[in-house]
């Protein structure tokens, strides 16, 4: 409270009380300090709890400026963990597919994978070179030493 006291002219302090339990307000919002645990409970209340079923940032963002003048809303909606599995992204649909050119002959067009990070065999392979021929849906599986050489 000391800070806001010290860094603002009169004009600007006009809009900062303080209530009879010590309590500093802006305007009509209450001012919430540099606690972070305190502003954690906080987003924790306003965001998991039975009452608010883990709206999103904006919606939380609206809910607490009425009542605190301090808000981090989108960061930590950005980290919960239950947000980013189920909310859903709005965005624009991607369009309709297009489809892919088709082969005249087998083996003409390919396409090719490396599935690296495997354990290694007995003959020193840790990675699979995988080939797969669109035209016939054969594929081929050659193992393959991984190394990296710069």
């Amino acid at each position: 409270m000391a800070f806001i006291r010290e860094g603002m002219d009169e004009k600007k302090r006009a809009c900062f009380t303080l209530d009879d339990q010590g309590m500093l307000w802006f305007k009509n919002r209450l001012v919430v300090p540099k606690d972070m645990e305190l502003r954690k409970r906080i987003l924790d209340e306003a965001h998991t709890s039975m009452f608010t079923m883990h709206p999103g940032s904006n919606k939380m963002y609206q809910d607490l400026k009425q009542k605190f003048w301090w808000t981090q809303i989108a960061k930590y909606v950005s980290e919960c963990d239950v947000c980013q599995r189920i909310k859903a992204d709005h965005l624009k649909p991607a369009g309709m597919l297009q489809p892919l050119a088709l082969s005249a002959w087998k083996w003409e067009d390919i396409h090719m994978e490396f599935i690296v990070g495997l354990p290694r065999t007995q003959k020193g392979y840790d990675s699979i070179w995988v080939i797969i021929d669109r035209f016939t849906k054969s594929a081929h599986f050659i193992p393959v030493k991984n190394r990296y050489i710069a």
